[in-house]
């Protein structure tokens, strides 16, 4: 007989979810509804400079998705697969880039060029700029691989390198297939976040396809064209999510089983300690020093021409605490239907419904605002200008965020705990209680907390839905681009706010990451009694003992 788990009213999750997908894709919608003209596309592909942006976005997703991989995944290995001392304190300091948006960071180091060494021009350039932007995206790789890497059995690694000796072959037939899933979700992150991108390519001058949109609308008042060069980034979006479909599918991850709880084999470094640590150290620095160093002159130069309004930044803080927990908070209630939906009841439906939450991500900001300007103005002129429409702004461009994390979290609390559950007699809403949230709560938390961080750093979505007399720390930052020289003087009041801001959320994601990879090794090693629920416990004790061909997994991209 097959057991069957809590449903949990799977037809109004399936209908809830579709739903959400349905808003979801609302700018694609509003492409179509206010008409796009592929002849007036084709126009604008004859032009040099429109192809020549194409050919650079294509090339800078291309470049700095590597080297964000190259980053993230060594990284990784360094604080959970080697002997380097403090590799909690590393894990910390290797994800603190994502505190700094991407355009404050490339505002710095634009600034610290023309002050310390006007002479050069090599952050402009196009490698100069990849880099600039690959340090400030690699937390997006580096963090899933930490888990990744932590939740790999050490007996597999055992096993091979019994038959292998070389640690190539443990990583190329263990930890890379144990990656790929992780890699899959980073690498999406990273090449989506690239595509949309507009501060950040402004102050490293480069032409993107998002800044042509950009340019459409505000220096030309063109928004036909600036909707027909959205529709070309929709669809690099949507090769993006096939591509790393694709990634994802190829990886296996093993589950069983598990004996005793060890750490894992871990290189040792020698007499190489010390300048590992040395080069580990500099990729944080090249990521938040120019910022930092930035920050502390603009704050203490005693020449500053420029008056701080404490009171205006401290009101622009509140504001930006208040957008970014209404996003997460709304954000993580409507993600569970398409979370569950397609982690539980996996199928084509579900799994379309899926990406077309991530295609909106792809979507400029601007066309999105756009979009909602469009609906508030025709269906409800009084949200016009009003909290509600920029905060669900944010929840449609970082949903997928929340999407995603749940699914992982829902994925550590298996269909096989539902069903033996239900076995035991538990009722659906007490199983999802006791059982199923539990595990799930690390992934649940995760993705709140990194939609609250992206929205407090958004840019273009802020600058055109700002509620009328609201300023948030982003808007205010870039204000000071206009007329400053770019000494970042004026700018850094509100830079240390952001990075003070992202600071707090980034500590707690990178806890509670390292907590869902191992969240029972900490209490073990220390010999504390770890509370377990009865059916938790008795779930876990009948589910270990079926046999491996039952457990099955579905990828969490």
């Amino acid at each position: 007989m097959t057991l069957r788990g809590p449903r949990l009213g799977t037809t109004a999750i399936a209908c809830g979810a579709v739903a959400v997908a349905a808003l979801s894709i609302a700018p694609v919608v509003y492409l179509f509804v206010t008409g796009i003209s592929f002849g007036d596309l084709a126009d604008e592909l004859g032009y040099e400079a429109t192809t020549s942006a194409a050919l650079q976005t294509v090339q800078l997703v291309l470049v700095v998705t590597v080297l964000t991989v190259v980053l993230g995944v060594l990284a990784a290995l360094l604080v959970a697969r080697t002997s380097i001392a403090f590799p909690r304190a590393w894990t910390v300091l290797l994800a603190l880039p994502l505190a700094v948006p991407g355009f404050v960071s490339s505002y710095a180091v634009f600034a610290a060029e023309l002050v310390y060494a006007p002479s050069l021009t090599w952050v402009t350039s196009f490698f100069g700029a990849s880099l600039v932007l690959a340090l400030s995206l690699y937390p997006y790789v580096f963090l899933p691989c930490v888990v990744a890497l932590r939740t790999v059995d050490p007996a597999q690694e055992e096993m091979v390198a019994n038959l292998r000796p070389r640690w190539t072959s443990r990583f190329w037939h263990v930890t890379l297939p144990a990656l790929r899933p992780a890699l899959a979700a980073g690498v999406l992150i990273v090449a989506l976040h690239v595509l949309a991108e507009y501060g950040a390519m402004v102050q490293l001058g480069r032409s993107t396809l998002t800044t042509k949109v950009m340019a459409e609308m505000l220096d030309y008042g063109d928004y036909q064209s600036a909707r027909s060069l959205s529709l070309l980034l929709a669809g690099l979006s949507i090769l993006v999510l096939f591509g790393t479909r694709l990634i994802s599918r190829s990886g296996t991850a093993l589950h069983g089983a598990r004996g005793l709880d060890r750490p894992p084999a871990r290189l040792q470094f020698g007499r190489w300690h010390l300048p590992v640590m040395v080069v580990a150290l500099s990729v944080p620095l090249l990521a938040l020093g120019p910022t930092l160093v930035m920050t502390a002159r603009g704050l203490t130069n005693t020449g500053r021409t420029v008056t701080t309004d404490w009171g205006q930044v401290g009101s622009a803080l509140g504001s930006t605490a208040g957008y970014a927990l209404a996003a997460a908070a709304i954000a993580t209630a409507v993600a569970f239907p398409v979370s569950w939906w397609v982690g539980r009841r996996p199928s084509l439906r579900s799994v379309l419904t899926e990406r077309a939450v991530w295609v909106a991500h792809a979507i400029p900001s601007a066309i999105l605002a756009l979009a909602l300007v469009y609906l508030a103005t025709r269906l409800a002129p009084s949200l016009y200008k009003m909290p509600v429409v920029l905060v669900a702004a944010y929840v449609i461009l970082f949903l997928p965020l929340a999407v995603g994390y749940q699914r992982v979290g829902l994925e550590a609390s298996r269909q096989l705990y539902d069903d033996v559950a239900a076995s035991l007699g538990s009722r659906p809403a007490r199983t999802f209680a006791r059982v199923t949230l539990p595990l799930a709560l690390p992934g649940f938390v995760a993705g709140a907390i990194l939609v609250g961080l992206d929205a407090s750093k958004e840019l273009t979505t802020t600058l055109m839905l700002i509620p009328f007399n609201s300023q948030t720390l982003s808007t205010q930052l870039w204000a000071t681009t206009n007329g400053e020289a770019l000494d970042f003087t004026a700018a850094a009041p509100y830079a240390a706010m952001l990075v003070l801001l992202g600071a707090v959320p980034v500590a707690l994601l990178v806890r509670n990451a390292l907590r869902s990879a191992d969240p029972t090794r900490a209490d073990s090693a220390r010999g504390a009694p770890v509370r377990v629920d009865p059916i938790l416990a008795e779930a876990g004790a009948i589910t270990w003992s079926v046999d491996d061909d039952v457990d099955t997994m579905t990828d969490p991209c």
